[in-house]
């Protein structure tokens, strides 16, 4: 293994404060404060263009050993649905580490109570019922294309640049749905912003405000579904970099810290590095493949 040399980069492809950047941001400090990496590391958010900004610049320095991307379900999706070339193919892989469940959210004076009645309403009026989401071919719009899928129903999807900007979307009542990961959803719960509809999970949680809350297969609709995130390093980074990077992130999510977070965003751990991490990877880019395909998002 070997260090790379100066003060580090994390690209990500959302705003800030969205899930991908609040992630990189925690681990980044705990990396710094921990003394588990010296070199400074810095948050850069290149969002838009469904993470294309961001994964572009990386891809744009082969053999960067400096400058790492945050991979979040748009930079699976976006060459899908865009019909343009795998960014996963191309970058290095270096390390999955967090995996969060969804909640859908409707707003508190909405007329569904449970997701029986946001497809009857979609049932009864084809793309009346709107979701909020991140970006063309994210998590959200997967989830809503499932969600249809499953259902028989139309939904009509308005993406946005990052998933903050959905839920101001939501939050300002322009919309009837969202979907966010739970400790997003938790808090919008109790500030009486939301109530849920549904987890995409495939158990209820035991959480004190989502045990009462009915997984969306208990209700007819039969979808699960959990989004994740990792980090992959530009084309051509040198093995002895990427095991260190690798090695740095396997250290950081063992801290007593990141534990915490997790438990607290009510997120799942599971670590993958190196050659794991690219199997990983390679699995889920063809999930999604699958999913786009069958919601008609995939390019032909």
């Amino acid at each position: 293994m070997r260090a790379p040399e100066g003060p580090i980069e994390f690209t990500v492809g959302a705003g800030a404060g969205g899930s991908p950047d609040i992630i990189m941001r925690t681990i980044a400090q705990i990396m710094n404060e921990e003394g588990i990496v010296e070199n400074p590391i810095v948050i850069q958010n290149r969002s838009g263009g469904g993470h294309s900004n961001a994964y572009n610049h990386v891809l744009g320095l082969p053999g960067n050993e400096t400058t790492l991307l945050t991979l979040a379900s748009p930079v699976f999706t976006t060459p899908i649905v865009q019909g343009t070339d795998s960014v996963i193919d191309q970058i290095t892989p270096i390390a999955g580490f967090v995996q969060s469940e969804l909640v859908l959210l409707t707003t508190p004076d909405s007329p569904y109570n449970s997701l029986q009645d946001f497809v009857a309403a979609a049932t009864e009026q084809p793309g009346r019922v709107r979701i909020a989401g991140g970006a063309s071919g994210g998590n959200d719009h997967v989830a809503t294309g499932l969600i249809e899928k499953a259902a028989g129903i139309t939904l009509t999807y308005i993406p946005h640049e990052s998933g903050s900007a959905a839920r101001a979307t939501f939050l300002g009542g322009n919309v009837e749905g969202h979907f966010a990961t739970l400790a997003e959803g938790l808090e919008a719960i109790n500030a009486g912003q939301a109530k849920a509809l549904a987890i995409l999970s495939a158990e209820r949680r035991t959480e004190e405000g989502y045990a009462d809350v009915p997984t969306a297969t208990e209700q007819g609709v039969d979808v699960v579904y959990t989004q994740f995130w990792g980090v992959g390093g530009p084309p051509d980074l040198d093995p002895a970099v990427a095991a260190w990077w690798a090695d740095k992130f396997e250290q950081a999510t063992q801290t007593a810290r990141w534990q915490e977070s997790l438990e607290a965003n009510m997120q799942l751990g599971e670590f993958y590095g190196l050659d794991e991490a690219g199997e990983y990877f390679a699995r889920e880019q063809e999930t999604f493949r699958t999913v786009l395909t069958q919601v008609g998002l995939a390019a032909q």
